[in-house]
């Protein structure tokens, strides 16, 4: 039987607003920059959990995470370790684009896309099924090398609702019903088999100067 000694704790954040998340351009495994709007969300999230113990803080391997990683990580004098496993879905051929340019030049694959994300993948990328594997168990190794402690985990929208939904048992279908935001904390507590979800998309940190923003998720 799990011990309470045994219970990790996970904190996931979010990583803060991009300038591809203000024109709602799809990012996936390609990159861009923080805004400054971004890095003042990374900063609240960082004076929010810096009087916790925290015994580690992981990222994702793209930079947009790995900043807001290292903003967390920064009071604690740690060093962000990435995993590349934290990593966003892969979009593929939508990288880059909006939904209305990927529509227009793709309207039938978009269509298809949309009514089947579980098993299909945008041209070149990831079905939700893949992401939603790789992202557990990318957490469920990070619970495994700290039983008992708090560890801080810098990703993406999509893999914290991959996260949720998995621990959750909820079916894909109602994947557009939740939404995830930027510089939001998400709890997972327990052993690496059986975590079990503490609060989720929790932006009280981020005050009407930081409202979350309503672009795109990934």
């Amino acid at each position: 039987m799990e011990q309470a000694e045994d219970r990790t704790t996970l904190i996931l954040v979010r990583h803060g607003e991009t300038e591809w998340n203000v024109v709602r351009r799809i990012q996936g495994h390609s990159d861009s920059r923080l805004t400054e709007r971004g890095r003042e969300e990374g900063r609240r999230v960082a004076e929010r959990l810096a009087g916790l113990k925290l015994a580690a803080v992981y990222a994702s391997d793209l930079g947009r995470a790995r900043e807001t990683g290292e903003m967390i990580a920064a009071p604690h004098g740690l060093a962000v370790r990435t995993k590349p496993e934290l990593r966003e879905r892969c979009y593929g051929e939508f990288e880059g684009r909006t939904r209305e340019e990927i529509v227009a030049a793709n309207p039938d694959t978009f269509a298809a896309w949309v009514a089947d994300r579980q098993r299909l993948a945008p041209p070149g990328g990831e079905t939700q099924a893949e992401l939603s594997a790789r992202v557990m168990r990318g957490l469920r190794e990070i619970a495994g090398a700290h039983p008992g402690e708090t560890v801080a985990i810098a990703g993406h929208g999509g893999p914290i609702k991959s996260a949720l939904f998995a621990v959750l048992d909820v079916p894909m279908a109602s994947w557009d019903r939740t939404w995830v935001s930027n510089g939001s904390v998400t709890i997972l507590r327990g052993a690496p088999a059986e975590l079990r979800v503490g609060c989720f998309n929790d932006t009280s940190h981020l005050d009407t100067a930081v409202a979350p923003t309503r672009g795109v998720e990934n």
